[in-house]
C-alpha cells in the first residue's frame, strides 16, 4: 500500500498535535505525592530535578582549589588562552 504524501502530512501533524497536549509545563509540574499516577516521561523529569536539586549551584571544592591557586600565584591565564575560550564558547552557542 502507498502513501501518499498529504497522508504523511496529515498523520505528522496529528501526532505533533497530540504531543503538545502532552508537554509538562513547570506550572503545570506533579507533585510528588502524585507520582504513582504519572507517565514515564513525567517520572523521568522529577527524577531528574530530584537529582538536580542535589547538586549545588556553587562547587566549593573547586573554587576554593582556584583561590588557593590564585593566592599562591600558581594560577596563570594569557589573556590567549582566554580569547581562545571566548571563540570556543561563541561557536558552541551557534552550534545549538
Amino acid at each position: 500500500m502507498k502513501i501518499s504524501s498529504i497522508e504523511c502530512g496529515n498523520a505528522a501533524a496529528s501526532a505533533t498535535e497530540s504531543r503538545v497536549d502532552e508537554k509538562i509545563l513547570p506550572k503545570n509540574m506533579p507533585r510528588k505525592s502524585a507520582r504513582t499516577h504519572m507517565t514515564p516521561l513525567e517520572q523521568g523529569i522529577a527524577v531528574a530535578q530530584d537529582a538536580l536539586r542535589d547538586i549545588p549551584d556553587i562547587r566549593e571544592d573547586i573554587v576554593n582549589n582556584l583561590k588557593e591557586r590564585i593566592a599562591n600565584g600558581d594560577y596563570k591565564v594569557s589573556g590567549e588562552d582566554v580569547a581562545d575560550m571566548m571563540m570556543r564558547r561563541r561557536a558552541a552557542d551557534r552550534i545549538r
